[in-house]
């Protein structure tokens, strides 16, 4: 659109305070995308699948979702990693209730179970635990003569 003769006429070709200027940078969109598509990998599927929703919802090529992807990848493992040890901790507490309740309902087996996970889980099992049952077989070959 040509700009007015007319100088009273504002456009936003001859009005700075008419152009928008407020919308989001390129580093906003990038980690729009990128959180989109953390929720996207959590709720499943393909990595195609997942990149094509990015494309379909951002209107990006294929190749920018597959970096953003990379880049949820990233958070996703940033963040697992962050958490392991607090999620095994949890994971422990739920066995321990969950074998508390199985023994006070008689369910001996379920109980057994839970106690197995829990003692692999505290590294029982390992070869500094069974050490003592290792068993030592020799044999000796006799020798030809020459």
């Amino acid at each position: 659109m040509p700009v007015p003769k007319d100088k009273n006429v504002k456009t936003v070709a001859n009005d700075e305070k008419k152009r928008y200027r407020l919308g989001k940078g390129p580093a906003h969109q990038v980690e729009e995308r990128a959180n989109a598509c953390y929720s996207y990998i959590l709720d499943g599927g393909t990595k195609r699948q997942i990149c094509q929703r990015v494309v379909d919802r951002f209107n990006v090529s294929l190749r920018t979702a597959f970096d953003d992807y990379g880049r949820a990848m990233d958070l996703l493992r940033e963040e697992q990693s962050e958490t392991r040890g607090d999620i095994l901790n949890q994971i422990q507490a739920l066995r321990l209730a969950v074998a508390k309740k199985a023994i006070q309902k008689g369910q001996l087996q379920a109980a057994t179970i839970l106690l197995q996970q829990i003692g692999t889980a505290n590294g029982e099992g390992t070869e500094f635990n069974t050490a003592e049952e290792v068993k030592l077989n020799i044999s000796i070959e006799k020798q030809s003569e020459q």
